[in-house]
């Protein structure tokens, strides 16, 4: 009845505030009428509302906190009545109800062992019954809890806060924010509200601005924050027919649609709002944070203050925060403002919450010239360089408006979000991260870092390299465009100015070319170096790749990623060390191999059976045991596989012999079994035996020594004797999977590219398509349809983008006939699309 009646409000466009007073009316109404029905009509008893309830911020779903007080002596039986009568008609209802029954004395003892408990009876209000025993019971809770006991409350809710900022992220601005816990969100409102009582006495948000806690801009924030927060929330748990709180991709797109955004050319209508959310929980923290200063300031002055430490004539050491001395300084010289934090890149110390104050009052004055100014500039990069904290220093350079003030081009990505399970940060929060793993990484790769000639371009880089995004695709061109302006405008020197529209520009190229390209092409290895120039540039778009992969998630970032990533620098830094840009002769080094491999698989084997490259990717014993192998290999098991776990990932090892279609059985097969390939090497010997390397990683969270790899090597034998329909099985397991509507996309037609180019002996052929089951099986299969070969692949996953990548051959040949490869072209549309799967 409750929920029917509040839906038809909804439906009637009842929202926010208002939609949570009629909801908290009605139940008020329901326990007024059956504590009425106790005996005496409920005398010496008094129904108390508690936490949200209490506050009359009853959401849809939430739990209804009541508490049932007593008077010491009532009668156990009258009690018990009582319970039945008030309590029992929700619980059959199927209400949550979060209840106690307490003398006043009892609350005082349960507060005592409860925190939460202790905030929730700080929003305790009276429902029915006597308010002689609710304000008895208020006394005593002032006289423990709010007169006595300041310190202890201040100490346990500043604990409190920093524990559930552990438990839902130290950023608002996460993938999928929990709005109620996240930092930002309802709890870091009401935490100011319960500390703002207990330490001062001020029960409403008004009050605490009258006393000097907020300013009237704050206020307004805040509060606007609050009435958006109400609404989006009201909206979560009627979406999610439940108490939810958490805004997962899926309600993120719906809540988005009912709000009324739709997307632009360049942004999704769910980034718009979630932009606008970030925007508003990044308010509240900011104001939270500010809050919770002033109150540790106020409240913890000890009788011997600490000694202030001078920094220069207006900046001081007070209270281990930068403070400035004279706050009028910002207006004359507001170049003071980035100094500020110059000092606190400098120290690791934060900035005290009365001059950040000072500098968001001030931002009017950062003008073109002030931009210009080379002494804002120097103090701008040595904020950038602090090693101390940067991520101290640069949130904070952020949350104060000053760097987009500085750098106005940085305010079209501020809280911009990125719909997507890849990144899991807004992006100005992913520059700010990069910068911080760009430290860390100077650690681990010292050598690289002091051989870099400007090490402040490579900040500049860092803090930068995405700019360019919600402006439309390739946003690393336009990120260059920016940078190029932003450099000149900072003073740079023109070939530093070079050096930073070059990292932006190409600040995907290592990972994009670690992950989509045959690493032993030496051809291909050439071309990277040529394009890259010198060993300085490679060293900081090294850095700078890793750093910006870190940043990004864990989706972005992994030991396979890492390795290839490496193995690229290692080889292009080589290649760069040899000034003709020559690859070496491999063939004095093969035939060595032939030789070792003679001596021990013994003369009877034909080692002119083995290709160049094959030899020069294994050890002679690893081709030894390839060799010995083959005994194992009949008519009824055409397959051999051996899975290694590494870290990251696994390595297949499988022998058989060559046969249409082989690497797409192959494929289905490890789909079958929830088996994600990362990269395929496939060497085929003159004699038609094939050793396929694969690296793979589970979808799920599966360990290597419960993965099932019997099965996986009998299903793969079936398939191979075509005893197993590996697209009926794939079809069937994709039917078996719950139905639920995919989360928005950005359009995205499918892409098939040819590259002849790239390799010496091979076609390149890339494919790009939006992730979906088995989508690989159905590429390579398509691909085996016309009878080439695969010699390798590389498989990368990106923003719901799959990239294949395909080094093949058309009878030894490289395919160059225009008309064949858009028949290819055609076939590899149709296997990206629903047709192939049946």
């Amino acid at each position: 009845m409750r929920r029917t009646a509040l839906q038809n409000m909804w439906r009637k466009g009842l929202s926010g505030r208002e939609l949570l007073r009629h909801h908290t009316g009605f139940i008020d109404a329901c326990l007024t009428d059956c504590l009425a029905k106790c005996s005496d009509q409920g005398r010496g008893l008094a129904l108390v509302a508690l936490g949200g309830y209490g506050r009359s911020e009853l959401f849809p779903f939430s739990d209804i906190d009541i508490m049932l007080l007593h008077e010491p002596k009532l009668k156990k039986e009258i009690l018990a009545a009582a319970v039945e009568t008030t309590l029992y008609p929700l619980w059959d209802a199927g209400f949550e109800v979060g209840h106690g029954v307490r003398s006043p004395k009892d609350c005082i003892t349960d507060s005592k062992k409860d925190f939460f408990l202790q905030s929730a009876m700080l929003d305790a209000r009276l429902i029915a019954g006597s308010r002689d025993l609710f304000e008895e019971m208020n006394e005593l809770f002032r006289e423990k809890f709010i007169k006595g006991n300041r310190q202890k409350y201040l100490r346990e809710v500043t604990s409190s806060r920093s524990e559930r900022y552990k438990n839902y992220g130290l950023d608002g601005h996460l993938l999928e924010p929990n709005i109620k816990e996240c930092r930002g969100g309802f709890r870091d409102i009401q935490t100011m509200q319960w500390t703002a009582q207990i330490m001062f006495g001020l029960k409403n948000p008004d009050s605490m601005e009258q006393a000097g806690l907020f300013t009237s801009k704050e206020l307004l924030k805040l509060e606007t924050a609050q009435d958006y927060l109400i609404k989006i929330r009201n909206r979560l748990h009627y979406i999610s027919g439940r108490k939810n709180d958490t805004l997962y991709f899926e309600h993120q797109e719906e809540i988005a649609r009912a709000m009324g955004f739709t997307a632009s050319k360049n942004i999704l209508g769910v980034e718009y709002f979630m932009k606008e959310l970030y925007t508003h929980l990044h308010n509240v923290s900011i104001i939270n944070e500010l809050f919770f200063e002033h109150v540790d300031e106020t409240t913890n002055r000890s009788i011997f203050p600490r000694l202030n430490k001078a920094l220069d004539e207006n900046l001081e050491i007070r209270h281990d925060r930068i403070h400035l001395i004279d706050l009028k300084n910002l207006q004359k010289r507001p170049v003071k403002s980035m100094q500020i934090f110059a000092q606190s890149a400098k120290t690791g110390l934060p900035i005290h919450y009365r001059t950040r104050k000072a500098i968001y009052a001030n931002l009017g004055l950062i003008d073109e010239k002030t931009r210009s100014s080379r002494h804002m500039a120097k103090y701008f990069i040595e904020a950038l360089q602090g090693t101390v904290n940067p991520m101290t220093t640069l949130t904070s350079l952020l949350e104060t408006g000053l760097l987009t003030a500085y750098i106005p081009e940085f305010k079209h990505i501020e809280s911009l979000a990125q719909h997507d399970v890849y990144h899991t940060l807004t992006v100005d929060r992913h520059l700010l991260r990069s910068v911080a793993e760009l430290q860390s990484i100077i650690q681990e790769q010292e050598s690289i870092f002091t051989a870099i000639k400007h090490p402040h371009v490579l900040y500049l880089a860092t803090i930068f390299h995405d700019i360019g995004k919600g402006q439309g695709l390739d946003h690393e061109k336009r990120g260059a465009e920016m940078v190029k302006i932003i450099g000149a405008r900072l003073g740079l020197p023109k070939q530093e100015l070079e050096k930073l529209i070059f990292l932006v520009r190409h600040h995907l190229f290592l990972c994009h070319m670690a992950m989509r390209r045959d690493l032993e092409d030496e051809k291909f290895i050439i071309q990277c170096a040529e394009q890259i120039k010198d060993i300085d540039n490679l060293n900081m778009l090294y850095l700078l790749s890793i750093a910006d992969s870190r940043a990004t998630g864990p989706a972005a970032w992994n030991d396979w990623k890492a390795a290839l990533l490496q193995e690229l620098y290692l080889k292009i830094a080589n290649t760069l060390d040899h000034a003709d840009l020559t690859g070496p002769d491999h063939s004095k080094a093969a035939d060595w191999m032939r030789t070792q491999i003679t001596q021990k698989a013994g003369g009877n084997f034909n080692v002119e059976n083995l290709p160049d490259d094959y030899l020069l990717n294994f050890s002679p014993d690893e081709i030894t045991s390839h060799i010995d192998s083959l005994r194992y290999l009949n008519p009824e098991h055409p397959a051999l596989i051996k899975a290694t776990e590494k870290e990251g990932h696994w390595s297949l090892l499988i022998i058989s012999h060559d046969q249409t279609g082989l690497l797409s059985k192959i494929c289905g097969t490890l789909a079958l079994h929830n088996l994600d390939v990362l990269g395929a090497h496939i060497h085929t010997w003159q004699d038609g035996t094939v050793v396929d390397v694969l690296e793979v990683r589970p979808l799920f969270e599966t360990e290597f020594q419960t993965q099932d790899w019997q099965q996986v090597s009998r299903d793969l034998n079936l398939a191979l004797l075509n005893r197993l329909s590996l697209a009926h099985r794939l079809a069937a397991k994709r039917k078996s999977k719950k139905s639920e509507p995919g989360p928005e996309h950005r359009h995205s037609t499918p892409k098939v590219l040819f590259d002849n180019n790239i390799s010496e002996h091979c076609t390149v052929i890339e494919v790009y398509a939006r992730d979906q089951s088995a989508l690989l099986y159905n590429i390579t299969r398509s691909i085996a349809d016309f009878g080439i070969n695969i010699c390798r692949a590389m498989i990368s996953t990106r923003h719901e983008q799959m990239v294949d990548v395909f080094y093949v051959q058309d009878n030894g040949e490289k395919i160059t006939e225009k008309n064949y490869q858009e028949e290819i072209r055609q076939a590899l549309f149709f296997a990206t699309s629903s047709g192939i799967e049946n």
